[in-house]
């Protein structure tokens, strides 16, 4: 089933006409669920798993925007900024919670536990650690029993069992306290940004990677964290299936930035015939490579993609989520850097861009809950790195920048995540491209 409604940001929608749309929507969901022999979702422990088929995840964003939208005009202005500016108390909770182990806390059962007995195992006090419960249950994470004991819900149980604890953890932490120095930043450097020059630094004193490479536990949760986030982004499928690797006659891979080598192993695993190179400035994240049955065709080695690509015989220069945490002018260097490498083959090399590209409302059926979700990392670079999420746009302005050789063959967006873009450098361009920066 594939849905062709183009999504509505007119402001002349009624109450009525949302709650028809929500009424219709909602039985296609069921429908859906129903046709692909999968359960309908609630809100116990053992509720089922939602699919995450393309389909699926258009009618959810639909279902998202007639819903929110009802419930903005049900509440209107001054009740909807009531919640919204008030919503860091529930992250608050959500940020202890994790902290201290009440999802561990809790038991896998339907007794539940008295608040005393979560504080005492989570070593803190009864009355704050009841608040916090009750503040978590109001979001049906975790019930409130009538005999004052909580157990799980899916919600809660979810984060009991699920490896998606870091990613929360670290957004909670680090991401957290960094955007609350926004305004700060703002006021301080109004017209300039990047990696010395963000939220992230006014708030620690150092740049993101300098922060995590003098705190080892939080570096270990960041890359925990990034292998579960590629579980909802969804970017490794879209990296093995839309790019034709069988197609290449030199099958050499230089992943530049890979971090702990996690995506080049899962592409070595999928792809037999291709050998890959992981570069990183981190030795904390080369360290953190874990063992794997294709060692002999994944090596590390240290490299900072601001200076000269070293490897000038690979078939594809796998450039996977390094651009996005760094503003135009950084960007602008790193894709320099790889220009050399590209020049004077006759094997027509690649540069594969595994990023976000951000969906623009005047392309077309974008939901503005689609669109609300990469909004929100293009704001996380922004406090972190001084950077930036890119549209189509934005991307075709880089690389004509970098150097106007630079030529888009493909270019596909991911509703979930990270897309692909595929670049090669045209030399039958004549133009001539600027000089390697130092």
């Amino acid at each position: 089933m594939v849905l062709c409604r183009i999504p509505t940001y007119q402001n002349n929608v009624s109450i009525a006409s949302l709650a028809a749309d929500i009424s219709a929507l909602s039985m296609r969901v069921s429908s859906y669920l129903d046709a692909n022999y999968h359960g309908q979702p609630d809100f116990t422990p053992t509720s089922v798993a939602l699919p995450e088929t393309p389909e699926f995840e258009a009618l959810r964003n639909q279902v998202n925007d007639s819903a929110l939208d009802l419930l903005r005009l049900v509440n209107g202005p001054k009740n909807t900024f009531r919640t919204l500016f008030f919503s860091h108390m529930d992250l608050a909770a959500a940020q202890v919670a994790l902290s201290q182990k009440f999802f561990e806390h809790v038991p896998d059962d339907k007794v539940g536990i008295s608040a005393a007995e979560v504080a005492m195992r989570a070593g803190m006090d009864e009355d704050r650690t009841t608040r916090l419960l009750k503040m978590l249950a109001t979001h049906r994470i975790f019930e409130e029993q009538i005999n004052g004991k909580f157990r799980h819900t899916a919600s809660s149980s979810f984060l009991r069992t699920s490896a998606f604890n870091a990613m929360c953890e670290a957004s909670l932490d680090d991401f957290f306290k960094a955007t609350s120095e926004m305004n700060a930043w703002i006021e301080q450097s109004p017209y300039s940004m990047g990696l010395e020059d963000s939220a992230f630094h006014k708030r620690f004193g150092a740049t993101f990677y300098g922060h995590y490479e003098e705190n080892p536990a939080k570096a270990t949760r960041f890359s925990n964290a990034m292998n579960e986030w590629s579980l909802i982004d969804d970017n490794f499928a879209i990296l093995r299936d839309r790019f034709d690797w069988l197609s290449l006659t030199n099958a050499k891979v230089v992943d530049v930035g890979g971090g702990n080598g996690h995506v080049s192993i899962d592409l070595a695993n999928e792809f037999p015939f291709l050998t890959f190179t992981v570069q990183d400035l981190s030795t904390h994240q080369l360290s953190t490579a874990q063992a794997h049955d294709v060692q002999n065709r994944v090596t590390f080695q240290q490299y900072n993609f601001f200076t000269p690509q070293p490897i000038h015989d690979a078939g594809v220069y796998l450039c996977r989520a390094i651009f996005h945490n760094h503003n135009d002018e950084d960007s602008i260097k790193m894709l320099r850097s790889l220009i050399p490498a590209l020049e004077d083959r006759s094997d027509d090399p690649r540069i594969l861009i595994n990023d976000i590209i951000v969906p623009e409302r005047a392309e077309g059926a974008v939901t503005r809950a689609e669109e609300n979700q990469h909004r929100q990392m293009d704001l996380l670079m922004l406090a972190l790195f001084g950077a930036k999420e890119r549209t189509k746009r934005d991307w075709k302005r880089l690389l004509e920048e970098v150097d106007p050789r630079l030529e888009i063959l493909s270019m596909h967006y991911n509703p979930r995540g990270a897309g692909l873009i595929e670049v090669r450098l045209n030399p039958t361009t004549d133009k001539k491209h600027p000089k390697l920066s130092a």
